[in-house]
């Protein structure tokens, strides 16, 4: 089963479908899990279903305990004919997502050139608090009598003083008022958002389901080509359109194969991916966007390279671009004297570039820094 064509995500929606029905359907949700499975694409989907005026109006029914879970998701469907249905209609102009349209839905992310979630966006400009924003809107009487619900997408984004804003629309929702926030680990949000929400895991996306996507949206040429790229996608459709981007897997390849040499040359690889990252464009979500698949695809090489080195050898094959670094884990374990410990530092190391570019740290300095010391961990061995 896909409900709704999400791959994945069908025990989720089997728990409100039989939630929505019983009366019982929280009022915050937090939805975790890898980049690229398909979250985002279920709240939207759940956001039409609990927006529809027949599942308004089944809330509270009595729930036929014969009926199997893939009856219960075939009831569990927007109408399609209703007012709020009518509404609901996916708008293109946002950047970085199909955002649906509909006024009693309401949308939050990350804009592209902040490294965090505006504190207006939820509360409104520091000269109308609460007057606009997210919390204003949601206290408003819903558009069409029924109920409201609310994406923020990138809740890794938090910051102190943007989650306590939240934090009593969270605890108290105001009636009829469905809150998902959308994040890639619980581990990152606050406590006082974790505590807050019902939270629901997503795993990585099955391969079969990678290729199809890939298939359906006329990606690749063959289905063979769907199959290669899914299995080095670790499920993950982020990873599967980089595997599509040229541009990436020529750098990628240049990238992994100067990290598996015995010594880095922190110099030269630093113009090398300074280049790569100013090669599209000068704006600077673009290049910032460039830098964090450098720094994604190198965290996968040293998670590989660790596995590959310690009694974990076994776990984590399935992990976003493992596949396409496994060549380059056995030229390194085969050439070099490195330890999973370099591994470990290497990767540590890697992940505090790619925050540092979350806090709109300047990016050469970011890349200069990290190969300098990447290439001193390198000399030690």
């Amino acid at each position: 089963m896909s409900w709704q064509g999400v791959f994945g995500a069908d025990e989720i929606a089997i728990q409100f479908a039989r939630a929505n029905r019983r009366g019982r359907l929280g009022g915050s949700f937090l939805f975790v899990g890898p980049q690229g499975v398909g979250k985002r694409v279920f709240a939207f989907a759940l956001a039409k279903t609990l927006l529809c005026r027949r599942q308004f109006l089944n809330e509270n029914q009595s729930l036929d305990p014969s009926l199997s879970p893939a009856e219960l998701l075939e009831q569990f469907q927007p109408c399609g004919e209703c007012a709020s249905c009518r509404e609901f209609e996916l708008n293109v102009s946002t950047p970085g997502a199909v955002v649906p349209t509909h006024p009693d839905f309401h949308y939050v992310c990350k804009p592209a050139d902040k490294s965090l979630l505006p504190l207006e966006l939820l509360v409104g400009a520091k000269d109308e608090r609460m007057q606009s924003g997210l919390c204003y809107e949601l206290n408003q009487t819903s558009f069409l009598g029924g109920r409201r619900v609310a994406v923020i997408d990138d809740a890794d984004y938090f910051n102190l003083e943007g989650a306590n804003a939240l934090l009593k629309t969270l605890e108290e929702p105001p009636k009829n008022t469905i809150i998902i926030l959308i994040g890639t680990s619980a581990a990152k949000q606050l406590p006082t958002i974790r505590s807050r929400c019902q939270i629901f895991r997503f795993q990585p996306l099955p391969e079969d389901a990678v290729a199809d996507i890939l298939l359906t949206q006329g990606k690749v040429a063959s289905p063979e080509e769907a199959e290669a790229i899914a299995r080095n996608s670790g499920g993950s459709m982020t990873e599967a359109y980089r595997a599509l981007n040229s541009d990436f897997s020529q750098f990628q390849h240049t990238l992994l194969t100067e990290l598996a040499r015995g010594k880095i040359k922190g110099v030269e690889l630093a113009a090398k991916v300074c280049e790569y990252v100013d090669k599209e464009s000068k704006e600077a979500p673009i290049r910032r966007l460039r830098l964090q698949n450098v720094l994604k695809a190198a965290i996968a090489y040293y998670r590989a390279l660790y596995r590959a080195l310690s009694a974990d050898a076994l776990h984590g094959t399935g992990e976003p671009g493992a596949a396409a670094v496994a060549p380059f884990v056995r030229r390194a374990v085969q050439s070099c004297a490195a330890t999973p410990e370099f591994a470990l530092d290497c990767a540590e190391r890697t992940i505090d570039a790619l925050d540092q570019i979350d806090r709109n740290a300047n990016l050469p300095y970011i890349v200069e820094a990290w190969l300098y010391d990447l290439a001193a961990l390198t000399r030690a061995l």
